[in-house]
């Protein structure tokens, strides 16, 4: 009986023993195939489009979202391959209201080249934002 006993452990020792590892998720590298482009936020549909349009429904306030109301702007850039590369705060008001460090939080969000960018032209571009209070 203890010989049947140590069997089944050792061969659960051995099992758990051999189990995948979890997979560590890596980002893309950027990939710039050209010079970056500056643009308006009014152009960015000349060169990228979302990824998705689908609104996601969120069960609470992201913690990435400052408390109360406020509006900033920042610069987004976008590589070759669509991937958006980084996200840089220009202002917020109130001011400190939005933070880099905050910003960095968001999600990133996914491009695909329109039929006008056939290039896949990398771009920079200043975007706007503001939160207001719901009543």
């Amino acid at each position: 009986m203890k010989k049947y006993l140590s069997l089944i452990t050792l061969s659960l020792f051995i099992t758990a023993g051999c189990q995948t590892q979890p997979e560590i998720a890596t980002l893309p590298e950027a990939t710039f195939n050209h010079d970056i482009v500056i643009i308006n936020s009014a152009q960015l549909n000349q060169y990228w489009s979302p990824q998705t349009l689908k609104p996601v429904m969120l069960n609470k306030r992201p913690d990435w979202l400052p408390k109360g109301a406020g509006k900033g702007e920042y610069y987004q850039t976008i590589d070759s391959n669509g991937n958006e590369v980084s996200k840089t705060l220009i202002s917020s008001t109130p001011e400190g209201w939005m933070t880099q460090a905050l910003l960095n939080k968001m999600p990133k969000q996914q491009f695909k080249p329109t039929a006008q960018n056939d290039k896949r032209l990398p771009v920079k571009v200043k975007l706007e934002f503001e939160v207001k209070r719901m009543n």
